[in-house]
């Protein structure tokens, strides 16, 4: 016999089942017009990259990695960091810009077959490149879904302020987004050693994504680090035989004196973590706090699958990174779609996209810290899930 209770279901349901019934139609629209808006914000960003590559090549950041590779080329390894072969390769290319050559050797070599080229056909090859690498790293790591809602998240990606100016300088972070993305899925396919491997090429950037490979050791993933190890080593011992420890040595000078070197052309300090608290003690104290934090939950999720842990490095790394630019956010992309992967439940889901979704469109890396809140809570949900059923499983013990 039904109870008072029960009675008031079919009574009232059908009420309230009309009135959320419009919203079911709106759902039903909304990831296209997701999608309607966010493509016209990537072709208007398209656009705008089409045109800077036709009308102001040379004042990308391509034409500076184009100029690096060229002085080893030209003037030997040994030359990359000399000022002089560096002018001299400037003023063939005919161009009035000059920078300081703030990049690792590794970038030079992996840009030295586009240098070989007049810098037209290099540049446009370049372009293929890092359109390859976009889709590479949309198509491995976006989370499944309908092909309606993967369209989505690649049209968010193109409107996103930090992928459009990373495409239209030609700058080299989406080869290291895309290979971070390569690595997790090697890793995902059984082939450990050849994701480290891979991911050796973070060299290109190191900032970027350089505690990835500690993440990955902290999960148990210690092939993978071996395999990143090896490979980094190699690059190192070619770098000490190519330029020398002068090379090394003139190439960290130049980094300790970056921000003199660039400016404005950064992320402004104070939208960068180590920045915000100021120099001194408190920026290590802070950066090595975050490091514990983040590797403490790679390790307490570390049977959990294998997204995580690349997430959580790129978070960690450009949470303790002081050198970026707008663009170096890009990075993220991979990051925010293997965390989606996790399915986030919670204070988690949104924390953690609300931080991504800020970092991406402001380009500044300081929304991570609601990304890393967002983990931490539901980290210590968990935990007192386990305690409470522990208690009660005693209790009727």
């Amino acid at each position: 016999m039904p109870t008072a209770q029960n009675s008031r279901i079919p009574r009232y349901s059908p009420v309230v089942l009309n009135r959320f019934r419009p919203l079911r139609g709106v759902t039903a629209w909304l990831p296209i017009a997701v999608v309607v808006m966010t493509g016209a914000l990537a072709l208007r960003n398209l656009a705008g990259v089409v045109q800077f590559a036709v009308h102001r090549a040379f004042e990308g950041d391509f034409a500076v990695y184009y100029i690096f590779a060229r002085v080893g080329l030209h003037h030997g390894w040994g030359s990359l960091y000399d000022y002089s072969a560096m002018r001299q390769e400037w003023l063939a290319l005919g161009s009035a810009f000059l920078y300081p050559p703030l990049y690792p050797p590794t970038l030079a070599w992996f840009v030295a077959p586009f240098a070989a080229l007049p810098f037209a056909m290099g540049y446009a090859l370049w372009n293929v490149l890092l359109a390859a690498s976009l889709l590479v790293t949309w198509w491995l790591t976006a989370p499944p879904s309908s092909r309606l809602v993967r369209l989505g998240h690649l049209a968010f990606a193109l409107a996103l302020p930090s992928v459009a100016f990373g495409l239209l300088l030609g700058q080299v972070v989406i080869v290291v987004a895309a290979a971070v993305s390569i690595s997790w899925w090697l890793l995902r396919r059984n082939r450990p050693f050849a994701a480290g491997l891979v991911l050796c090429l973070i060299a290109l950037k190191p900032q970027l994504a350089l505690l990835v490979p500690v993440a990955l050791l902290v999960a148990g993933k210690s092939r993978a680090f071996l395999g990143w190890a090896a490979g980094s080593l190699a690059m190192l011992g070619a770098a000490l035989a190519t330029i020398g420890v002068g090379g090394l040595q003139m190439y960290a000078v130049l980094l300790a004196g970056s921000g003199h070197y660039l400016g404005a052309m950064m992320v402004y300090p104070q939208l960068t973590l180590p920045g915000l608290v100021g120099s001194g003690f408190a920026a290590p104290v802070t950066q090595g706090l975050v490091i514990a934090i983040i590797l403490g939950l790679v390790w307490r999720r570390r049977g959990s699958g294998l997204e995580f842990p690349f997430a959580a490095g790129l978070c960690a790394s450009l949470l303790i990174a002081s050198f970026l630019h707008p663009q170096d956010v890009a990075v993220l992309l991979p990051a925010a779609w293997l965390w989606l992967r996790t399915a986030p439940k919670g204070a988690e889901r949104v924390l953690g996209l609300t931080g991504f979704v800020a970092a991406l469109v402001l380009t500044t890396p300081l929304p991570l810290l609601l990304v890393l809140a967002g983990w931490m809570i539901s980290e210590r949900t968990v935990v007192l899930s386990v305690s409470l059923r522990s208690g009660s499983s005693s209790s009727m013990a």
